[in-house]
């Protein structure tokens, strides 16, 4: 049985929610389908106008798609980034550079594949053979101590700098940087996640939490993790002994 679900929480700090996402099927196809999270930035003001408008935006545009061209993945990879940074364009001519902004991620399932786009550190993962995978990579300044091999992936969020990131949409054109990546449809499950839930519950918990919960309360249990059960962490003492 297939199951489409998405889940937000304000939290415990924001007086308002940033996040925004979207979940449709293509209407001459239901097979063919966008998913997509969007998280406004915290640091800049209006960081609900932008996510909302960024998947508005996307509705509008992938359900005016033709099935013909959704199906050939480099013509879609092509024509969504650059409707992308036309967004992103309309963004900074409306409200002026600097002045909001928000990451993206999508996933876009066709016939064969499944089109990852990225822009900022929120993420995207597919559960395959009992194993969470991170697809996505996170365009941040913290990303590269892991991608050198200098620090565990799960300990990123200890960084006093794990909230700089270095694409997004909305503040400059230089920023709107899109990743992309191409894989088959033989996954089992596919998760889009905003630093909400990725600072505070590491992969291993996510992992423990799909295995042993009914798919109906998987999404309700890590949101439940990510907000209420992990708001104190601390720094382990293996990160204060570095010198």
């Amino acid at each position: 049985m297939e199951i489409l679900d998405a889940k937000t929480d304000i939290g415990l700090i924001r007086d308002k929610n940033e996040d925004a996402s979207l979940i449709v099927c293509h209407p001459k196809n239901k097979n063919i389908k966008l998913l997509a999270v969007a998280d406004g930035m915290g640091g800049k003001q209006d960081g609900d106008i932008a996510s909302q408008y960024i998947i508005n935006s996307l509705k509008r545009w992938f359900t005016n798609k033709k099935i013909k061209q959704l199906n050939n993945y480099e013509e879609i990879i092509k024509l969504l980034t650059t409707y992308l940074k036309r967004l992103n364009n309309n963004l900074i001519k409306k409200y002026g550079p600097n002045h909001l902004g928000t990451t993206l991620t999508i996933a876009l399932i066709i016939y064969k594949y499944t089109i990852f786009f990225n822009c900022g550190d929120s993420r995207g993962y597919i559960y395959q053979d009992n194993k969470l995978i991170q697809v996505t990579a996170d365009d941040s300044e913290v990303w590269f101590y892991y991608k050198y091999g200098e620090v565990e992936k799960d300990d990123l969020r200890y960084f006093v700098n794990n909230n700089l990131i270095n694409a997004c949409l909305g503040t400059t054109p230089g920023l709107c940087k899109i990743s992309t990546k191409v894989i088959e449809n033989n996954y089992q499950m596919l998760l889009l996640f905003t630093d909400g839930v990725t600072d505070m519950i590491t992969d291993k918990k996510i992992t423990q939490i799909i295995k042993k919960e009914n798919n109906e309360n998987i999404l309700n249990k890590i949101i439940n993790e990510a907000v209420h059960v992990n708001q104190n962490l601390k720094v382990p003492k293996r990160l204060l002994d570095k010198k």
